[in-house]
């Protein structure tokens, strides 16, 4: 009862908030544009039209298809108009009695389904308000919020895609009103006729794989809802059917090369195969996923699980369109075609998915990312689709309510450049994810050392951001440059330039009260970046920067925090947050080689799209000269639970032959570490 009243009061709240966006003037002119498509619709679509006419259409049919008798029979006598009244009559059997079910509407149903219908919509998620796109649509030109072009591009990407048909179908048998229908009816037909054909001068944001896959997603999603209808006459399914293979057909003449772009391409075209096997070209559609898709798992994902792009928000969708694929593969007899080694893959992606976790429930916001997700969802439903008996399942998608921990806690990957230290699996824990990517992506940045660093129930360190995509506006373009450079994440640069992705994994080894991780970059053509991290006894982090090389210029290291309060102090050459409860963190330089400047410099983060905050930013800096073979830095990180702060720390490190021996003392406890790279060798001795 208490739900029943809640998505009422909703559905009463958002009716009233988008009557109060819309003028009156466009309620009217809606309305008026709605009245004429309905009053000429049976005019609408001519025997020969060549985009949208019966005998265009059943030339792409098969007409030796089961159920198809009558059809076929129809188009040998040249009888279209029974040609149009028997196809309906096919459809409409194959999906009687198959309307959805819809026990309730959701937040976003209702405000994608209320909007629609006075022609307002989202295009880039809730980066933007809601737009009126005209009576008469606007499906091709820019959007404009109070006077001013957007010039976010994802805007008219995802206006594209109609997410909101979804949203029209579940209102329409939620309230049993025509109104979504018809809404449905004229937008299908409207975008319909302005975009198709599509061809090679077609604009880039409605010709792209992506946006057209998402299309013919829409149209399978709606179908079932609408088809029962009985004003889903004859002309509405010659649009519906005659737009779904154009643009079916379109995706596969413009197949991304690479990436997720592809991948998403593939298991749509498969899907379309399935879910329409009335076309000749259904058979081709499936096999194009059938034959491809296996291939690219072992080109598109690395051996130890991770995705080429090197982005954690993507892996979601790898993960998605490969394990989509397992279970499709396996339900419609194409099992055969997955190799053994697919299936392994499938397992190591969701692992390196379930370790890059943070304890709060968040991912690495690596490159062009965004940290406030749900992986613990996502990896339940990825998982189960291909290993219900999963060991971790359990525990990880009810985030340690149910079943056992993982064994493992901190880990390496290598192969992809990923590391992730962790004291234990709790929401506790002591939490850090490192990278050095052996190469580069257009949603990567220039970032091969950075790190994010969680602790005590708090996130202390997190990663920049992306802020944007693309955009037209050069402003936002240079805030997108910003966001990749170097100089913004944890790392090393020279003269602030950004770094290459040249990288060497020299060093992993884990014990219970020490992991170390030693990893190369050749960040500059002449300047090797070398970082040794130490993650001690759980809850300390010392880490060791080497420029090596002849270059010369202003090497830093950087640091930033999440948006706090601090204590800013040069002279001890630290930075401590100013929690007022819970964990805090203190970051502190010890001079290996001459004076270390400190300097604070402009820090943001991005959490949102087009949306940045202001944080501590700073960096520790030495001037190198030609002739000096290496400059190093030592830092600490420390963080500390509430009413645990340590007062008294120092650190130092010094080299014996081809070891390093490294020092730390937290208050009254000593560390001594012995680092020997030669035999791959690590001691710590505590005191």
């Amino acid at each position: 009862m208490k739900l029943k009243l809640v998505i009422v009061i909703c559905f009463l709240f958002c009716q009233n908030n988008f009557a109060q966006k819309a003028t009156q003037a466009q309620i009217e002119e809606v309305k008026q544009e709605l009245s004429t498509f309905k009053r000429d619709w049976s005019k609408k679509v001519p025997f020969d039209d060549e985009r949208f006419g019966i005998i265009q259409l059943s030339s792409s049919l098969n007409l030796e298809f089961p159920g198809m008798e009558k059809v076929k029979k129809a188009v040998a006598e040249e009888k279209w108009e029974l040609v149009e009244k028997e196809l309906l009559s096919y459809f409409k059997d194959k999906y009687k009695n198959k309307t959805p079910k819809v026990g309730k509407l959701f937040p976003r149903d209702i405000e994608r389904s209320e909007s629609a219908l006075n022609h307002y919509f989202r295009g880039n998620g809730d980066t933007h308000p809601l737009i009126y796109r005209g009576e008469n649509i606007n499906w091709i030109s820019s959007a404009y919020h109070e006077g001013k072009e957007i010039k976010d591009r994802e805007w008219l990407f995802q206006y594209l895609r109609l997410t909101w048909w979804d949203a029209l179908g579940k209102a329409y048998v939620f309230h049993k009103d025509d109104a979504y229908f018809h809404e449905w009816q004229y937008e299908m037909v409207d975008i319909s006729k302005d975009i198709l054909p599509i061809t090679d001068s077609t604009p880039w944001h409605i010709r792209r794989g992506m946006e057209t896959y998402n299309r013919t997603t829409q149209l399978r999603v709606v179908f079932p809802y609408f088809i029962e209808n009985e004003k889903f006459d004859s002309k509405t399914l010659l649009y519906f059917l005659s737009s779904f293979y154009a643009q079916a057909e379109h995706i596969r003449t413009k197949y991304a090369k690479k990436g997720n772009h592809l991948l998403g391409e593939l298991i749509n075209v498969f899907e379309n195969g399935i879910y329409f096997p009335e076309f000749k070209k259904s058979e081709e559609w499936k096999q194009d996923a059938i034959t491809k898709i296996p291939e690219r798992m072992f080109i598109e994902i690395f051996s130890d699980g991770m995705n080429n792009e090197f982005v954690f928000s993507y892996h979601s969708m790898y993960m998605d369109i490969f394990s989509k694929a397992y279970v499709a593969f396996k339900k419609y007899g194409y099992e055969n075609n997955l190799p053994k080694a697919y299936r392994e893959r499938l397992q190591k992606m969701t692992d390196i998915y379930m370790h890059q976790m943070f304890p709060d429930n968040t991912i690495s916001q690596f490159g062009d990312s965004w940290k406030h997700r749900n992986p613990a969802k996502t990896y339940g439903k990825m998982v189960s689709r291909f290993d219900s008996d999963a060991p971790y399942k359990d525990f990880i998608s009810s985030r340690g309510k149910k079943g056992n921990a993982p064994t493992v806690t901190s880990v390496a990957y290598p192969e992809s450049g990923f590391y992730f230290f962790r004291s234990n699996w709790t929401k506790d824990a002591v939490y850090m994810s490192m990278k050095n990517n052996p190469g580069y992506s257009w949603h990567s940045q220039y970032d091969n050392g950075n790190f994010e660093l969680y602790a005590y129930g708090r996130n202390l360190m997190n990663d920049s951001g992306s802020y944007t995509y693309e955009s037209s506006d050069p402003k936002i373009q240079d805030l997108r440059k910003w966001f990749k450079s170097s100089k913004v994440h944890q790392t090393l640069t020279l003269d602030n330039k950004n770094s290459k992705h040249d990288t060497e994994h020299v060093f992993w080894k884990k014990s219970d009260d020490l992991t170390c991780l030693v990893n190369d970059n050749q960040s500059y053509d002449n300047l090797k970046h070398r970082r040794t991290t130490l993650f001690i006894e759980n809850k300390y982090f010392l880490i060791y920067d080497q420029a090596i090389g002849d270059a010369e210029g202003k090497v830093d290291v950087h640091f930033q925090l999440v948006p706090s309060k601090i204590a800013f102090n040069k002279r001890k050459l630290s930075v401590a947050t100013k929690f007022g409860t819970g964990a805090n963190l203190i970051v502190k330089s010890f001079p290996t080689d001459g004076k270390v400047a400190m300097n604070r410099e402009d820090g943001w983060i991005s959490y949102k799209i087009l949306k940045k905050s202001k944080r501590p930013a700073w960096s520790y800096s030495l001037m190198k000269e030609d002739s000096t073979n290496e400059v190093s830095f030592l830092t600490a990180l420390l963080p500390y639970k509430e009413n645990e702060q340590p007062y008294k720390i120092k650190a130092s490190v010094e080299k014996k032959g081809d070891k390093l021996c490294f020092k730390m003392k937290v208050d009254k406890k000593k560390y001594r570490i012995i680092l020997d790279i030669k035999n791959q060798e690590v001691e710590l001795i505590k005191k």
